[in-house]
């Protein structure tokens, strides 16, 4: 285990395209998962179960844990420069839940991960007289989807293309590439070239190795999922 970093999970609330990046200081021993009506239970040190792919019912991630008064290196999960006191991080978590717009939810850890726009459907905190300024919270998100509906058009017939006999049809697709600039995620960049954001897990998967490779020259292990990208960087459209 590094000494930079206290432990292997790293979990976030970030908002405004991942310019506003809050870690969370103190892990939940368990994470409550429910996918089509069925609750998962799970450690926070055993992450073995792996949600299935496919038609489902949106994510709903549940956990209860504190925003300690001081910071601990024993019991924190982010470093001391990311740690925010108590208040700050209450009033941050109700911000969230009256944002307009999904925050931007992301555990990090192997084998499992968690990395998913979501809204905060409801956010509680506490504090005790037995640890004056520590906050105890509990926290419920649900994974953000925008509403698709198809519509049908009618395509009017079109003329017959000639052939030309001597030429060869070239059906191969063509490659897009796409260069990141200041300020670019890969949200905003799937909004651009799919018409939604959704679509940005097209993006990362094509060009992981790249990002990676990119993330590592600016001192970093890895580009944490697509989280982490830089100007300069030449990737692949799929």
């Amino acid at each position: 285990m590094s000494t930079d970093n206290p432990t292997k999970y790293r979990m976030y609330f970030n908002y405004d395209n991942d310019k506003k990046v809050y870690v969370v200081p103190v892990l939940p021993e368990k994470i409550k998962v429910t996918v089509k009506g069925q609750t998962t239970s799970i450690d926070i040190d055993k992450f073995g179960e792996v949600l299935h792919k496919g038609k489902r019912d949106a994510i709903t991630i549940s956990f209860t844990s504190f925003f300690p008064a001081l910071y601990g290196a024993n019991y924190c999960s982010c470093l001391k420069k990311e740690f925010k006191e108590p208040k700050k991080w209450h009033s941050w978590m109700i911000a969230l839940e009256n944002a307009a717009n999904p925050c931007h939810f992301v555990l990090e850890g192997s084998p499992f991960a968690i990395n998913m726009y979501a809204d905060i459907t409801s956010y509680s905190g506490t504090e005790e007289g037995g640890d004056v300024g520590t906050i105890t919270y509990t926290v419920e998100l649900k994974e953000h989807r925008k509403p698709t509906v198809s519509t049908y058009k009618k395509k009017a017939k079109k003329p017959a293309k000639k052939t030309n006999s001597g030429k060869r049809t070239n059906n191969k697709a063509k490659t897009r590439t796409y260069t990141i600039k200041k300020d670019d995620c890969l949200w905003n960049i799937a909004k651009k070239y799919y018409g939604k954001s959704s679509q940005y897990t097209k993006i990362l998967n094509a060009n992981k190795s790249v990002l990676d490779k990119a993330a590592k020259k600016h001192g970093y292990s890895s580009c944490r999922n697509g989280n982490l990208v830089f100007p300069g960087t030449k990737i692949t459209i799929p």
